[in-house]
C-alpha cells in the first residue's frame, strides 16, 4: 500500500496531546503594532496552548474543517518545492496537498478533480490519504486509513530537549506582517526564525506540540506558543510564504475506504478459489499414475488460502504504517512464497501428465512441450531459492519484499501451454 511521503517527515515534529487548562486569550496582545488584527487572528493554536483538545476524527462521514492555511517553501537536494497545509487548530488536524517540485504550491481542496490528492495528519492518531482514480468517464474517490481509524498511530517523542538560544538576527515574513527572531541550539547548525509575543533568551520546544509540515509552524514551549516561520539546516531550507486565517472545509463522504474494498474483494476471490480447488479436487484424473502430483498440488492450494485468509484478518489488526505484524500480514496478501511453490507443484503435475501423454503416442510437439516445463521448473526452484535469500536479506522490510520477489516472480513465468 502507498501511502503519501511528506507524512513521514511530519512525524518528526508532530504532536499527539494538548495539556488541559491555559489562559484566556489577550486579544489586544499585539497592540499598537501595525498589523495587530493580522497578527492576532494568526497567532492562536486552541489545542495545542490547552483551550481545546485533540479529536478523533472519521475517515468519510464527518465534514473536517481548517481555519488557518499556510503555503510553504522547501529547499533540498532535489530542488526546491511548495506544499499548501491546513491546520485545524481546535481539535489538531492538520491536511496538506502534494508537494510541487518547481512549481506553486495546490492551495485548494476540490475533491472533484480527477488528480486530487489531499492528506490529513490528526493529534489523536488518524492519518487518512484521500485520491481519485479515473476510469474511462467515471472518477472513483478513495481513502487510504492504514487502520488509523481504529488503531491510531502512536507519535514518537522526538521533539529535541535542547534549549534554543535567542540570538541577534531578524527576519520578516508574510510581505513584511511578520517579524521573526533567530534562535539556535548552541554548538548545532540548525537555524530557527520564531514568532511569538514575547522573546525570551532561552526556549525549550515542549515534546508531541507541533502542528505544521517541513519543520514549520504552531509550536508549544516552556514560554508559551510560538509560530517556527523558517527552519534551516544544511539539508533543507523550509520558510512560510503565505499564512492566514481561512474557513475551509472538506467533505469526505463521497470516499469509500480503500482497505475494506480491498478486504471485500479478496474475500469474494478467496471463495471462488475454494470453489474452484473443489472441481479440481472432483474431477477424475486422466493419469492414474500422476493422481499424487494432482493431490499435491491441490492440498497446498487450500493450505496457501488458508493463510491468505488469516492475513487478510491480521491486516485489519494494527496500524499498517506502524505495527511490522500488520505490516507483514498486509505484504502476505500477495504471498509470492506460496505463489511460486503452488506453480512447482502445478508445473510438475503437468510434466506427469505430458510425459505420460508422450509414453502413449510420441510426438516431436510433446517432447519439446516436456522440455520447456522442464526448464520452467528448474527456473521457478531457482526462484524460490531467491525468495528464501529475500526473506533473510530484508526480515524487516515487508514491502521490500514484496517488491523483489515480483521482479524474481516474472524470470519464472514461462507459458508452455
Amino acid at each position: 500500500m502507498k501511502y503519501v511521503v511528506v507524512f513521514i517527515l511530519s512525524v518528526i515534529y508532530i504532536s499527539v496531546s494538548a495539556q488541559t487548562g491555559g489562559s484566556r486569550r489577550d486579544t489586544i496582545l499585539f497592540a499598537g503594532h501595525p498589523y495587530a488584527p493580522y497578527l492576532n487572528v494568526i497567532y492562536t493554536a486552541d489545542v495545542l496552548e490547552g483551550r481545546s483538545i485533540p479529536t478523533s476524527i472519521t475517515p468519510t462521514s464527518q465534514k473536517i474543517c481548517f481555519d488557518k492555511k499556510m503555503r510553504i517553501k522547501t529547499i533540498t537536494s532535489r530542488g526546491p518545492a511548495e506544499i499548501c497545509v491546513f491546520i485545524n487548530t481546535k481539535i489538531g488536524l492538520i491536511g496538506y496537498t502534494p508537494l510541487k517540485r518547481g512549481s506553486a504550491a495546490v492551495c485548494d481542496i476540490k475533491p472533484e478533480l480527477s488528480d486530487f490528492r489531499f492528506s490529513i495528519i490528526g493529534l489523536k492518531g488518524n492519518v487518512f490519504n484521500y485520491f481519485n482514480n479515473k476510469k474511462k468517464d467515471i472518477i472513483e474517490h478513495w481513502v487510504q486509513t492504514g487502520n488509523s481509524n481504529t488503531y491510531q498511530y502512536e507519535f514518537s517523542n522526538t521533539t529535541s530537549s535542547a534549549q534554543l538560544r535567542k540570538k541577534t538576527e531578524r527576519r520578516d515574513y508574510c510581505d513584511g506582517k511578520v517579524k521573526a527572531q533567530l534562535y539556535k541550539v548552541d554548538g548545532q547548525p540548525q537555524e530557527w526564525f520564531l514568532f511569538g509575543k514575547h522573546y525570551p533568551d532561552a526556549i525549550t520546544m515542549q515534546p508531541k506540540k507541533f502542528l505544521g509540515q517541513f519543520a514549520v509552524g504552531y509550536q508549544y514551549s516552556d514560554k508559551g506558543l510560538f509560530i517556527i516561520m523558517q527552519m534551516t539546516d544544511a539539508a533543507i531550507d523550509s520558510k512560510i510564504l503565505e499564512l492566514e486565517d481561512v474557513e475551509t472545509c472538506f467533505v469526505p463522504s463521497p470516499f469509500k475506504i480503500f482497505e475494506d474494498e480491498q478486504q471485500t474483494k479478496m474475500s469474494e476471490n478467496i471463495a471462488k478459489q475454494r470453489q474452484r480447488i473443489m472441481r479440481d479436487r472432483e474431477k477424475k484424473e486422466r493419469y492414474p499414475s500422476c493422481e499424487s502430483k494432482k493431490m499435491e498440488w491441490i492440498n497446498f492450494q487450500e493450505e496457501a488460502l488458508n493463510r491468505q485468509e488469516e492475513n487478510l484478518r491480521k491486516s485489519k489488526q494494527g496500524n499498517m504504517m506502524q505495527h511490522v505484524q500488520t505490516q507483514q500480514a498486509q505484504a502476505n496478501l500477495m504471498n509470492y512464497d506460496d505463489m511460486i511453490q503452488t506453480m512447482i507443484y502445478e508445473t510438475e503435475l503437468k510434466l506427469c501428465r505430458a510425459q505420460q501423454s508422450q509414453a502413449e503416442n510420441p510426438s516431436e510437439g510433446k517432447q519439446k512441450k516436456i522440455q520447456c516445463l522442464q526448464e520452467s521448473l528448474t527456473q521457478q526452484k531457482q526462484a524460490k531459492q531467491k525468495f528464501q535469500q529475500i526473506n533473510t536479506q530484508y526480515r524487516n522490510e515487508p514491502g521490500k519484499q514484496v517488491s523483489e520477489k515480483a521482479k524474481e516472480m516474472l524470470k519464472a513465468m514461462r507459458p508452455c501451454d
